[in-house]
């Protein structure tokens, strides 16, 4: 079980580290200029962000796809040899992920339903004990924030699944794992509680906009936004899931901001700079004033091809009111100021629910067209 939570900790790792760049499908040029000089980290950082969003991505809908971009993967780091600490940690780093995706991707070929019957065929298979908490646990997180009740009901039955399977046994191996499943249980506990509260300011007014300073666009105020469909995104610079959803935005503003969608940014000062030679944001060591920072983000926005608008939050305010405990968080806000849907994290899944909601506000057919 020890392993399970490592694995689990390390996937967050990656997703705020390996995936700190745009995930656009550039992986066969990247990997060119890394086996060029392997001890770039911003370039080895990107390719592992490009590959290992590639191979999540096709987990979902084609787990033949995925293997074939995990060997690929695999065989282009053979040659690298980097010799400067940093680089080398994260190859290291990028070769382990490979470990735990392979183990994912054999996850993902067997459905709940299989990992249930062969438990009851065999309580005392403790394999099987730790991929169900492992897919239960992938099934209920994505509900916790858009469906917490169902999130709920699901979680409940899994503990009184696992609660029978343990007392089927006397496999102390069995035990222990069901003992400790109660520690990312209560983890889906909290992500639940969290996710009611989210549900709860559904149908409320907007919060005032709180905003320090604006990039990539002029100032807006609050009756700027009246009759229009405001998208709120809370993100960061340094958070990976956070990029990935930028073809998303750049979707959405480009086919629907001359139809009423207004997208805003919403982001903090977190004392990066823009490394000019890299042409990424780099945290500084020393401190960053603010107009310097503001400065990276226009760079940021011009290197990713954004052009909503960007802001820095004046106070906790406007995170606050929506929730906001993790990001990428986004609220989506009708023309009557109404809040309407939020979701917590990147994926096709809650990408597919802000884009349906979208449309239905603005009136727009699938066509694109009113």
């Amino acid at each position: 079980m020890k392993t399970l939570y490592r694995l689990s900790f390390f996937f967050m790792l990656l997703t705020t580290t390996l995936f700190a760049e745009d995930t656009k499908p550039n992986a066969g040029s990247t990997i060119e200029q890394v086996k060029a000089n392997p001890n770039d980290v911003g370039l080895l950082n990107k390719y592992f962000g490009e590959m290992f969003s590639s191979i999540a991505q096709n987990m979902r809908n084609d787990a033949d796809a995925a293997e074939k971009l995990l060997e690929k993967l695999e065989k282009s780091l053979e040659s690298l040899e980097p010799n400067q600490k940093d680089a080398t940690s994260l190859l290291s780093r990028g070769r382990t992920a490979i470990g735990y995706y392979r183990k994912q991707l054999a996850l993902s070929r067997l459905s709940l339903e299989d990992i249930v019957k062969k438990l009851e065929a065999d309580p005392g298979d403790a394999e099987s004990v730790s991929n169900y908490i492992t897919k239960i646990t992938q099934e209920i997180a994505p509900l916790a924030s858009s469906t917490p009740d169902k999130a709920e009901e699901q979680l409940t039955a899994a503990k009184t699944f696992l609660q029978s399977i343990e007392e089927k046994t006397e496999n102390d191996a069995i035990k222990r794992l069901v003992s400790s499943s109660s520690r990312i249980f209560a983890s889906l506990e909290r992500r639940i509680a969290s996710g009611k509260k989210l549900t709860a300011i559904i149908g409320k007014p907007a919060a005032p906009l709180a905003v320090d300073a604006w990039v990539n666009g002029k100032p807006l105020e609050d009756a700027d936004l009246k009759g229009k469909v405001v998208l709120l995104d809370f993100w960061a610079v340094w958070c990976g899931p956070c990029i990935a959803t930028f073809p998303h935005l750049r979707e959405w503003q480009e086919a629907y901001a001359d139809k009423g969608l207004v997208i805003i940014g919403l982001t903090s000062f977190y004392n990066y700079t823009w490394d000019e030679e890299a042409g990424r944001a780099s945290r500084a060591e020393e401190e960053v004033p603010h107009d310097v920072e503001l400065k990276m983000l226009e760079k940021f926005a011009e290197s990713h091809n954004l052009h909503h608008r960007l802001a820095i939050q004046k106070d906790e305010s406007m995170a606050n009111y929506y929730g906001v405990r993790g990001i990428p968080h986004v609220v989506l806000i009708d023309q009557e100021q109404k809040v309407r849907l939020m979701r917590v994290g990147s994926g096709e899944t809650n990408a597919d629910d802000v884009g349906a909601m979208i449309k239905k506000l603005l009136g727009v057919a699938d066509g694109g067209k009113k």
